[in-house]
């Protein structure tokens, strides 16, 4: 199974419907302008597509195979693409590395929470 796939399989079925007022905050995030989008939901399939071309692409495709070992296994949506490229190699990147991050993280991250104490 491709990383578009296992991308795509572990997003969009449990995502909630994005509220109106959460609309104008998603606007700000970084990964979400960097696409290009309005909201969350209109990023998201910004970054299916993002990532489907990224698959044909060589760089962007050994990226992609190693995202979770570079970053971690979990994003969240208020991480910043370009600090994210950061932490690959300078052969594993190219000018498109932070939108293709950008798009897995509008498809996989979630919010960060604070821990109750």
């Amino acid at each position: 199974m491709g990383i578009v796939a296992i991308l795509n399989t572990w997003a969009l079925p449990w995502r909630p419907a994005v509220r109106r007022e959460q609309g104008r905050a998603e606007g700000s995030l970084k990964a979400v302008r960097m696409l290009g989008a309005r909201g969350l939901e209109d990023a998201r399939r910004q970054g299916a597509r993002a990532l489907e071309k990224a698959w044909r692409c060589t760089c962007c495709r050994g990226l992609l195979a190693h995202v979770f070992e570079r970053v971690g296994s979990t994003l969240f949506l208020d991480d910043d693409p370009e600090v994210l490229a950061q932490a690959f190699e300078d052969s594993e990147r190219d000018r498109f590395s932070a939108r293709v991050l950008a798009a897995c993280i509008v498809l996989v991250g979630r919010e960060r929470v604070a821990v109750a104490v």
